[in-house]
């Protein structure tokens, strides 16, 4: 059974996982200790602990250990001690810029280091946080991947977080196992994910939905293969970009169609620059200096 630890927002994620762990339970007394000992929650700011707690009874809970505090002043061999198999965690996003160790990847390396050997890590982040965009983020990452190890991460829809203008990605590792070199790490595009937005509406579910969710999760479980447009199977180096974007590799062979419209527009940009007097960009003996 599942022991989860989390820096917990309004609480989303641990109802979530609590109503998951209940529904795997098999009597009531598996449930009490499920509501009881198995869910641990961190949030720093007063407010946002108030409406996580309160969604929790609400919710059918209100015994679970829930603090008030800082996570990352947190003693992570502390947190350990708690047994967590289980990290989930969307944090406080650009904070980095008030400071280098308020960035995401701070967050993502203490929730690991705060985690059993062997537990997984799930986390909601920019993706920017998956490139290194410094020096002090590119360290964390060989932290990362010296200590811990990467399953992979999976790129969605911009329109996740809408209205933030967030380009976000879910990353997961598994805890205190040093990234082997062979390892394969699965790299999605899942940007296309059955949601829309609707004007004065927001986000809103299409009934695609459902299916391209199943079909997410058919490939993360290697049920099915698919694609590299949509999943690519790769080994990683910790300088390297974690994102689909970095590792993919246009190596479909194109219909008939889609050469004659390259072909066409092609011919459509030569046309133009020679009307506008710039033919000498066409000619064999063109060095462009």
């Amino acid at each position: 059974m599942w022991y989860l630890t989390l820096v917990v927002g309004t609480g989303g994620f641990l109802i979530s996982a609590m109503h998951k762990m209940s529904k795997k339970a098999t009597n009531d007394e598996q449930k009490r200790n499920i509501r009881t000992n198995q869910l641990h929650g961190i949030e720093l700011q007063p407010y946002m602990f108030t409406i996580a707690t309160t969604n929790m009874i609400l919710r059918g809970d209100g015994k679970s250990n829930l603090v008030c505090d800082d996570f990352l002043r947190k003693n992570p061999y502390e947190l350990q001690l708690k047994a967590s198999t289980v990290g989930m965690m969307n944090p406080p996003y650009s904070q980095g810029k008030k400071s280098p160790e308020l960035c995401e990847l701070s967050f993502i390396e203490h929730l690991l280091n705060s985690l059993t050997k062997g537990a997984k890590c799930i986390v909601i982040v920019p993706q920017s946080s998956m490139t290194g965009k410094n020096n002090y983020e590119k360290n964390i990452k060989r932290h990362i991947y010296r200590y811990h190890t990467l399953e992979g991460v999976i790129t969605l829809n911009t329109n996740t977080f809408y209205g933030v203008g967030t380009n976000p990605c879910i990353a997961i590792f598994t805890a205190h196992k040093p990234h082997p070199e062979e390892k394969i790490c699965k790299f999605i595009n899942f940007e296309d994910d059955g949601y829309i937005v609707q004007k004065h509406v927001g986000l809103v579910e299409t009934e695609s939905a459902k299916d391209k969710k199943e079909h997410l999760l058919n490939v993360w479980n290697n049920k099915i293969k698919a694609t590299t447009k949509f999943c690519v199977e790769t080994t990683v180096e910790a300088d390297d970009e974690w994102l689909h974007s970095f590792y993919y590799f246009n190596d479909e062979i194109p219909t008939d169609d889609e050469f004659e419209k390259t072909i066409a527009d092609y011919l459509t940009f030569k046309f133009n620059m020679i009307v506008h007097g710039n033919e000498r960009l066409f000619r064999e003996d063109n060095n462009n200096g």
